[in-house]
């Protein structure tokens, strides 16, 4: 047998795929033909596309489809609408029912505790921390405050230690005893004389202070309405009874008219 181009090699059957032919030629050199199919899989996808091979069970990608199943899928809840548009093969999914907006604000809403108004869960502040009323504060506990106390615990502690140097204070401040034994040296009276001088009898020279005689004693030393010493008027500005017997030879003016009554004692 002649040489001849594979181009020249008359074919000796066909291949059916997706229903166009491949012929299978021999290019043998022997006599007998015999079918080469080696690589025979990758020469058939080389010269065809998906275009030319028939769909199986395994579907091809297509618009229609995944807008089918995307469709059969969706389900809307109690707030939300679903619209399908099968022209356009397009599917809208908006919100709607109850919630519209939050706080007059829609779209993608962030809300802080600024726009949420106060219910039964107070907000804190400090004047509400400042009127906290302390109930279940206890007093008895005279300790120093740790960390890891509560602030009731901490004000308890606090307030018995308070009760309790207040004691101790009010204790010694009233003590008149010196309890410290200071003397007047260290106070810097140490020239002054021991004398009681609110006892004018322990004052032996000097002057006493008019604060400290007696309402009965003028500031020269004199006493009232006692032999020898001074008559005070009484609280009308009259003069108290007095014994009269010294006073003779008392000239009486005349008379202008009427009677002169003299009345003694006798």
């Amino acid at each position: 047998m002649a040489n001849k181009k594979i181009s020249q090699l008359d074919p000796i059957g066909t291949i059916d795929v997706n229903q166009d032919s491949i012929p299978i030629v021999d290019y043998s050199e022997n006599v007998t033909k015999r079918t080469n199919l080696a690589n025979i899989g990758q020469r058939v996808l080389e010269a065809n596309t998906t275009t030319n091979l028939a769909e199986g069970t395994n579907l091809y990608f297509t618009n229609t489809r995944v807008y089918t199943k995307v469709k059969a899928s969706l389900l809307a809840g109690s707030n939300t609408s679903i619209t399908f548009d099968d022209a356009l093969q397009t599917i809208t999914i908006a919100s709607q029912g109850n919630v519209q907006s939050v706080n007059t604000k829609t779209g993608a809403v962030v809300l802080t505790t600024t726009d949420i108004s106060e219910g039964t869960n107070q907000y804190f502040t400090e004047s509400r921390v400042r009127a906290v009323i302390l109930t279940g504060i206890s007093l008895v506990t005279n300790a120093v405050i740790s960390a890891t106390d509560s602030v009731l615990i901490a004000f308890g502690k606090l307030q018995a230690q308070i009760t309790a140097n207040l004691s101790t204070l009010t204790s010694h401040t009233s003590n008149t005893n010196n309890p410290h034994a200071t003397t007047k040296a260290q106070v810097g009276l140490g020239n002054v004389a021991d004398v009681d001088t609110t006892n004018a009898s322990n004052i032996t020279s000097g002057t006493l202070g008019d604060a400290r005689l007696s309402s009965a004693v003028t500031t020269q030393g004199n006493t009232f309405n006692t032999a020898n010493k001074l008559v005070q008027l009484d609280a009308s500005a009259k003069l108290p009874a007095v014994d009269g017997s010294n006073l003779t030879n008392l000239n009486i003016p005349p008379s202008t008219g009427g009677d002169l009554y003299l009345f003694y004692n006798y």
